[in-house]
């Protein structure tokens, strides 16, 4: 074995090591004093939304949501696995994250949601250890995006600020986060304070295409370009839906329980579907 190899191995291996020390700082910490905003109790919350009992014990709320997120989460990882097969590693790793946060997410959102932030409490907690999770390994599969997407399309420079920017915002977002869940700060570990670490990257991403492809009009510049308006329609689609509370009418006249969530999940099922039918196919040529 070659020294570049060992000392490749022995990275990774301390890479490892420190995402598995911050997951134990975020179960260590899990912010106990926080609260859903309104103030909800536990039996409210289920008579917000559908759910069921398993095996006399679990409530599981949301059981169709549930079904859709781990869908999407099992698709997402399928697709890791053959995108590092196919000598995309950078990709597939960040495909990796993606599909493990998203399992992470379904888990406390969906699935276990109120046996995880309701049972035994006299209020709704606002989050939980699988939330913080979520918002950590997506944080790393975007900045392994990040450079994915850098040395993909960027050379020289750019490249190199690309991939800086991608690092750095995750090592201050993962501090930020660890320190929020010690000291029980919302706004800490909010989802909106994720958002304004990590979107950015993607206008950042479509602009890099739109130069690109305005110079040398290929077909992957353009591919990404669709990739990106579609991303955008999907998170548009998403907050209309939800500041317009289709969730709860729908569920009040119709008892048919398809949520926001629902909506995002379902487009972004579409999305990575055309992430791995056309995109996985112009990266192979590439």
């Amino acid at each position: 074995m070659s020294k570049g190899v060992v000392l490749l191995n022995k990275k990774n291996a301390l890479y490892g090591v420190i995402i598995l020390l911050v997951l134990i700082w975020l179960f260590i910490f899990m912010p106990t004093e926080i609260f859903m905003k309104p103030l909800i109790t536990p039996e409210a919350y289920l008579t917000s939304k559908p759910s069921i009992e398993l095996f006399n014990r679990w409530i599981i709320i949301v059981p169709s949501s549930s079904i859709i997120v781990y869908l999407l989460g099992i698709q997402i990882i399928l697709m890791s696995f053959i995108f590092m097969k196919h000598q995309q590693k950078l990709w597939g790793l960040s495909l990796l994250f993606w599909g493990i946060g998203t399992i992470l997410a379904g888990t406390s959102y969906q699935t276990l949601g109120f046996e995880l932030k309701c049972s035994g409490q006299t209020n709704c907690l606002f989050t939980s250890w699988f939330e913080l999770a979520y918002l950590f390994m997506t944080a790393i599969s975007i900045s392994l995006m990040a450079k994915a997407f850098a040395e993909t399309f960027t050379h020289h420079k750019v490249q190199k600020y690309l991939v800086g920017y991608g690092y750095i915002a995750l090592i201050i977002y993962t501090i930020i986060l660890m320190l929020g869940s010690a000291f029980n700060n919302q706004i800490m570990i909010s989802y909106e304070l994720f958002t304004a670490f990590f979107m950015p990257l993607f206008l950042v991403f479509f602009i890099i295409n739109m130069i690109n492809y305005k110079a040398n009009k290929n077909n992957l510049d353009f591919s990404f370009i669709i990739l990106w308006l579609l991303f955008l329609v999907i998170n548009v689609g998403y907050y209309i839906y939800f500041f317009l509370d289709i969730t709860t009418m729908l569920y009040t006249n119709t008892g048919l329980w398809f949520s926001a969530n629902d909506v995002l999940h379902v487009g972004l099922m579409i999305w990575f579907g055309y992430f791995y039918f056309k995109i996985k196919k112009e990266l192979t040529k590439r």
